[in-house]
């Protein structure tokens, strides 16, 4: 299908129905000093409107993350300038959207008026016909901050839209728990849009060679007992009571609170995830690193229990190595990526992006952030693969273009592949997301 030429924010695809873009009037708000984002990028960005190059975009990820500190200073967000959206939360999902960034930052987009000619960092008028609208028009610059987890993104979120002094106003918080876990801090006139673009789940590791090797499932009631002592009998629980061996005490572990594997289990718990590791004489360990418990005398690792990402896990980035654990089911279904697509695996769990809505206040960023990050068909990380472009012989779904580096829907459910996490839509085509709002 061709791609329509015209304004971008009222431009669709040829043959289909649905804009991609739409925002009628926009106005201006301080976010980086033009001057020097300007200056940072001139040298950097080609204005060909073709993809701009994986190392390049590397650069303006790990440059953007220094300039961080400059959010304060004043500036102007101009409607046909590159803006700078930043996201800040979850560490589970942090290497997945540095990897969304690279591309969506490398992505074709439209022609730029060439220097000297001014104004500089603007998209020439008119533009050929052939334009890419489906990517980054703009050619913004994404950037994910370091993770303070999801409920520091959440923080940030709600305190920017707040107007408290002295926060950061980032575009987006990663969140890797439910809504039900938002922060006190939050109010109801933060009204915000959660995009769930993948999923992942809890998974319980046992260490081999010991107490737990012959249990392969539990129930969910024995996980709250071993996790909460919902019984209130007291948490020394014996491994044979599970179907482990007998006469070793269960040593419960748990996680730094505050983190997004925190908040999600506690929240399928119903209690205090951390209550048993605190009576049992467990550890509270950094999430999603086996290292303290794998390094524990091998009479103890054996009877250990914890939790961990099923997607860290998937990957051997928990250091949970398959020789040495394994992973329990609960109520009789293993975890696995069909079982967690499907949600037959109890402990599933979505991963969001969450913005602020409405798109006013700031309509120039707040726009182009639902344009990344946004819900179907707004989003281009939601976007069905039909709706992006591919190179010109690509045997996969979408428009065939010449500027195309990159088959874009490709690479975004790649980069979900390559992270252990699990697609939402099985299907080849269609909304890659799902999103509701809160408040």
């Amino acid at each position: 299908m061709p791609l329509v030429g015209g304004d971008p924010r009222a431009r669709i695809i040829a043959a289909g129905t649905r804009p991609i873009f739409g925002l009628a009037a926009e106005t201006t708000r301080p976010l980086f000093r033009r001057s020097r984002i300007e200056e940072f990028m001139s040298s950097k960005i080609r204005n060909d409107g073709k993809a701009r190059r994986r190392g390049f975009a590397r650069r303006v990820a790990v440059v953007v993350g220094a300039l961080v500190s400059v959010v304060a200073m004043a500036g102007v967000a101009q409607a046909d300038q590159p803006a700078v959206m930043l996201g800040a939360g979850s560490l589970n999902t942090f290497d997945a959207m540095q990897e969304m960034d690279i591309i969506y930052n490398e992505s074709a987009g439209c022609d730029l008026v060439v220097p000297p000619t001014t104004p500089q960092w603007t998209c020439v008028s008119p533009q050929p016909t052939s334009v890419v609208t489906t990517e980054n028009y703009y050619h913004d610059v994404a950037a994910s901050m370091f993770s303070q987890g999801t409920s520091a993104g959440l923080r940030m979120l709600c305190q920017g839209n707040d107007g408290t002094p002295g926060t950061t106003d980032i575009g987006y918080a990663r969140s890797s728990t439910s809504p039900s876990s938002l922060p006190s801090i939050c109010n109801v006139s933060d009204k915000l849009t959660y995009v769930g673009w993948a999923k992942d789940a809890i998974a319980i590791p046992k260490w081999l060679g010991g107490a737990s090797e012959p249990v392969t499932s539990l129930s969910h009631s024995q996980i709250k007992e071993i996790f909460t002592d919902i019984s209130g009998d007291g948490c020394a629980e014996d491994w044979g009571d599970f179907g482990g061996t007998p006469g070793e005490q269960i040593l419960v572990h748990g996680v730094e609170p505050l983190t997004s594997s925190f908040g999600t289990f506690q929240t399928y718990l119903g209690g205090n995830a951390n209550y048993c590791a605190l009576e049992t004489g467990g550890q509270l360990l950094p999430e999603n690193d086996c290292t303290p418990i794998n390094d524990l005398p091998a009479g103890d690792r054996g009877r250990s229990i914890w939790w961990v990402s099923y997607g860290k896990y998937a990957t051997g980035a928990t250091n949970c190595t398959d020789a040495a654990t394994d992973l329990i089911g609960v109520n009789g279904v293993a975890p696995s990526a069909p079982s967690i697509q499907s949600s037959t695996y109890q402990y599933t769990n979505f991963l969001y992006n969450v913005y602020r809505r409405p798109v006013t206040g700031d309509p120039v960023l707040r726009w182009r952030i639902r344009s990344y990050i946004g819900e179907y068909p707004h989003g281009w990380l939601c976007r069905s693969n039909s709706m992006h472009i591919k190179p010109v012989g690509d045997p996969g779904l979408g428009v065939p273009h010449a500027g195309a580096e990159r088959n874009y829907g490709l690479a975004i459910d790649k980069i979900i592949d390559d992270a252990g996490f699990v697609r939402i839509n099985p299907l080849p085509d269609g909304d890659k997301c799902v999103s509701f709002n809160i408040n």
